[in-house]
């Protein structure tokens, strides 16, 4: 099944364009397809270099957490 993909587009004048577009369109959604898309681009980081991506996948883990004391 193929996903859905949502697409925005612009025509016109380059200097008419509104310089903040695609910072409103990634504030707009959620955080899972922001670190999919992400995701994704180390994966064709990788890709590019030639490098065995089988055994790739996102760490999420934290070493700790504390306050900075001032």
């Amino acid at each position: 099944m193929k996903k859905k993909r949502d697409m925005q587009f612009w025509h016109g004048k380059i200097e008419d364009a509104d310089p903040y577009v695609a910072v409103r369109y990634w504030q707009a959604q959620p955080d899972s397809a922001k670190f999919e898309v992400a995701w994704q681009m180390v994966l064709d980081a990788h890709a590019m270099k030639g490098e065995d991506l089988r055994g790739s996948r996102l760490q999420r883990t934290v070493g700790g957490l504390r306050k900075i004391r001032g």
